[in-house]
């Protein structure tokens, strides 16, 4: 385990509960061995700022079982500063869930560039404010160009062939 590159993401929701909503989405994807959570934690900021942090393991009874698919595979990764760090994102009355994982759809996919003798040099993620703000971009280019006129063309006479056949 921990043979491919991790990602994580910071998630919140508005209020300080969480509803266990995603918990199917988040299913499906370790169902399908498209993901390994390997840590997940679930901080809570108070409205004074007070921030409390929850791993997987330490949840009620009921929470947990939601997750035990997930839960088989977690493990504590996150330090007290990475928690620290995620918490200082948040605002006051606010949760979130702090997620870690593995991608497993990579493996098969690595295997098959070494089995050909590549080699990944780089990998990295697009921030969707970024691509928003690309496509803004484009869009606004795009208004200041001015239309191309269409013209239709002149037909030209089509040329007479000559016939090579002798009558």
């Amino acid at each position: 385990m921990l043979d491919l590159p991790l990602e994580y993401a910071l998630v919140e929701f508005k209020g300080n509960k969480f509803s266990g909503k995603i918990v199917p989405e988040l299913l499906d994807l370790a169902d399908r061995g498209i993901v390994r959570f390997v840590d997940i934690v679930f901080i809570q900021k108070e409205k004074d700022g007070y921030t409390r942090t929850i791993e997987l393991n330490d949840i009620d009874q009921a929470s947990y079982e939601m997750f035990v698919p997930i839960g088989k595979h977690v493990t504590s990764l996150f330090t007290e500063q990475d928690l620290a760090i995620a918490a200082g994102k948040l605002p006051k009355n606010s949760a979130a869930v702090l997620f870690l994982w593995e991608n497993l759809w990579v493996s098969n996919v690595r295997k098959a560039i070494l089995g050909v003798g590549g080699s990944l040099i780089e990998r990295g993620q697009i921030p969707p404010e970024v691509v928003k703000e690309f496509k803004q971009e484009l869009a606004a280019e795009k208004k200041k160009k001015p239309a191309a006129k269409k013209t239709a063309a002149k037909k030209k006479p089509a040329a007479k062939k000559k016939s090579s056949a002798k009558k």
